[in-house]
């Protein structure tokens, strides 16, 4: 038996030595004495995690932690450590590590535990573990940067690995092939891996699903699914119309790897669960049991809002259902008045009583009423309770969505509002946004979905120990739509990766690509922007908060894309993009819903994204874009047919330069008062040259290009941000 002596004042304690599993059956808060073999060491950064034969936890060294912890503490060490139980993102820790011995040096590891991704559970939680044949999923040709990385193992299970900063792996290829995958098995809220290096990532040769189904030729009666199998196969869908439930089978018996399946025979506007079983050799995988949907028999009419005037003369004759507050009140009003069964609400904040009041009558005349609501927010409107039910969620991070479902059951009546509107006086009369209704029961029936997974129940009450919010929620719901002939896709963070779905949006653009967003830091989104901006895509955007931690604003500009700060005194609060509007030929599309462009609504806010291929739609937005383009003040002037702009206008401390027409991208400027006193001159060059007004004071100015095509004088503001 073990104890550890630790003399402070007056008073000694001493603490028993306990194994790992008998730690973490202790509540949070405990004082713990464990010793164990460490895992890792600073490749996963300042978190250490120790296993011992019955269990592991992680130790992190937070305040209050004995000195030199991170930087003394290896991997092969067996330590002694007393320290105080926590959860961190659901993750149970040992922190502050109060005290710490280093008994031994260079220790054998133990060995890895062969597991596949849905048998990760708090058993394995903290301790070695390998994952055999798995797969990264849409990672790119190497790691570029700290972050998750999707993966699938041979069932088509997904999950993630996550690399710190100082990780090995960081800038090294992605395996195209399968491998078997060795790490620390964590979590930040749902389960990750943590590999240490090149060496925790081996080649596989297995038998798998080398791609997951996907679905098209979507109809009112059925669709095709297609997949494809690492070696030549045979197999069998199991489905049916709930998860728990296949009760039908269609054989597919043929060898092959490249597989497809017509599904026939099914109702309109329903959600199908089907999984695939392949079969080869004496090998068996099975996919994920996965919805897919049928084309609904509702009208399939999109309705698009904005709460701001758009410039006409960019729509082509184009008009918006409506471009004024009172338009989006009205509609809103409108939908709820119109309920005949059932309203689901999912809103960020309200502070409208009015729209409340709607709700009210509703339930008044026998709607059923169920409302989801932010815990972090104010809510206002929702106070004293109402006589619905509303359920605060997502108490580690925001329920961040802005939609409604009506009638999901009856295909004429359904409807679904997303968008980026809050229901708050600023959201609705002064700031940016846009919010559109969609006449379609699949889609209404696919949010219903969502809802009751957080919601925690299909009935008119929640059920809280079923309610699952951010990480917590599964990939399971339907991405494909037919909705009015033109095709949809939907999906839920952050449980949908859709921060991969709106790069591959991006990257599908041949001619143009605007974007309008709040918050933007995702390297990704940014990276793919730039990209398409080196391959000639006219690439515009609109950025509202340029100033948070690792915004996209800078290395935009710097990689001489045009990109704004949006420094008026009502916000951009749109989450929008639009691609090749104006080119009906290039599949125009939008993406919109609550989603920022950021880490938090990737892997932690509840949200909803539409991509809506769809060219009127997409030119009402670009529409909605070059009004808000023109009123931050971009100014132009065109010298021998190359078009010299300067922006933003009015500027803090820089101005960019962009040349259209011309491969020269330099030249001199000078900087005037309006009295036309001379306060700064230089040199610019290069795509996206920066020109600094940092020296100068508030007011106005005349700048002057002076180029190989002629000099252009443009009239600034400088102001403060």
């Amino acid at each position: 038996m073990f104890f550890l002596l630790s003399l402070g004042g007056a008073n000694a304690l001493v603490c028993q030595v306990i194994t790992l599993a008998q730690a973490r059956s202790l509540p949070v808060g405990a004082a713990v004495t464990v010793r164990g073999i460490i895992l890792n060491g600073e490749e996963l950064g300042n978190v250490r995690f120790m296993q011992d034969g019955t269990a592991g936890i992680a130790l992190f060294p937070g305040n209050g932690s004995q000195s030199g912890f991170a930087a003394l503490v290896d991997r092969g060490d067996s330590i002694l450590v007393t320290g105080t139980l926590t959860r961190f993102n659901g993750l149970l820790e040992i922190s502050p590590v109060i005290n710490y011995e280093i008994l031994a040096k260079n220790q054998p590891l133990p060995p890895a535990k062969l597991l596949r991704i849905n048998q990760f559970s708090d058993a394995f939680e903290s301790q070695l573990v390998q994952i055999d044949c798995t797969s990264f999923i849409g990672a790119g040709p190497i790691f570029s940067g700290s972050g998750t990385y999707a993966i699938a193992d041979a069932d088509g299970t997904s999950s993630a690995i996550y690399l710190a900063t100082d990780n090995p792996l960081l800038a090294q290829p992605v395996p195209n092939e399968p491998s078997d995958i060795t790490g620390v098995l964590s979590r930040y809220g749902s389960f990750q891996l943590l590999p240490r290096g090149p060496l925790d990532l081996a080649h596989a040769s297995c038998f798998f699903l080398s791609n997951p189904p996907q679905q098209s030729d979507i109809t009112h009666s059925g669709f095709k699914l297609s997949w494809e199998t690492s070696a030549p196969a045979g197999g069998k869908l199991m489905y049916g119309l709930q998860p728990d439930h296949l009760d039908q089978s269609i054989q597919n018996p043929a060898l092959a790897v490249e597989h497809s399946t017509v599904f026939s025979n099914l109702q309109p506007g329903t959600i199908y669960w089907i999984q695939i079983q392949a079969f080869s050799d004496q090998d068996t995988v099975y996919s994920n049991v996965l919805p897919f949907c049928t084309r609904s028999t509702s009208s399939g009419q999109i309705k698009v809002f904005f709460n701001q005037g758009i410039d006409l003369a960019a729509a082509n004759g184009l008009e918006p259902d409506g471009n004024t507050y009172e338009d989006v009140l009205q509609e809103l009003i409108t939908r709820i008045n119109a309920a005949q069964v059932s309203i689901d609400a999912a809103i960020y904040n309200n502070s409208r009583s009015d729209l409340t009041f709607a709700l009210r009558q509703a339930n008044d005349r026998g709607v059923q009423i169920r409302y989801i609501a932010a815990e972090s927010t104010a809510n206002s409107a929702l106070k004293p309770s109402p006589p619905f039910p509303v359920l605060y969620g997502n108490s580690a991070a925001l329920m961040h969505n802005k939609f409604l479902v009506i009638d999901a059951d009856l295909a004429d009546q359904a409807w679904v509002m997303s968008g980026s509107m809050n229901w708050t006086n600023g959201n609705m009369i002064q700031d940016n946004n846009n919010v559109v209704f969609i006449q379609d029961q699949s889609l209404a029936r696919t949010y219903e979905l969502e809802f009751e997974e957080m919601w925690g129940s299909k009935e008119s009450l929640p059920n809280l120990p079923n309610s699952r919010f951010g990480n917590q929620k599964a990939d399971n719901t339907p991405h494909r739509f037919i909705i009015g002939d033109r095709e949809v896709e939907c999906y839920f963070s952050p449980s949908d990766q859709v921060t991969e779905k709106i790069v591959e949006a991006i990257e599908s653009a041949d001619h143009q690509a605007s974007f309008a967003i709040f918050s933007f830091t995702k390297d990704e989104i940014g990276n793919a922007f730039i990209a398409e901006h080196n391959a000639g895509t006219w690439v515009r955007g609109l950025i509202e908060n340029i100033n948070d931690l690792g915004a996209e604003y800078w290395p935009l500009l710097n990689s001489g894309v045009p990109v704004q700060a949006h420094m008026k005194a009502a916000q951009l609060h749109h989450k929008y993009a639009v691609l090749d509007a104006g080119y009906p030929g290039s599949d125009p599309m939008v993406v919109t819903g609550s989603h920022n462009w950021t880490q938090t609504a990737e892997t932690s806010n509840d949200e909803n994204t539409l991509i809506i291929h769809d060219p009127d739609i997409a030119t009402l937005f670009q529409a909605e874009f070059e009004q808000r383009w023109a009123e931050i003040g971009t100014a132009s002037h065109e010298i021998d047919g190359v078009r010299l702009e300067i922006f933003p206008n009015p500027a803090t401390d820089h101005l960019a330069v962009r040349e259209y027409g011309s491969d020269f991208w330099s030249g001199n400027y000078e900087i005037y008062t309006v009295s036309g006193q001379l306060v700064a001159n230089g040199f610019y060059a290069g795509a996206g040259a920066i020109i600094s007004l940092s020296g100068l004071s508030q007011g106005s100015y005349l700048v002057s290009l002076k180029t190989e095509h002629g000099i252009a004088v443009f009239p600034v503001q400088k102001i403060r941000y």
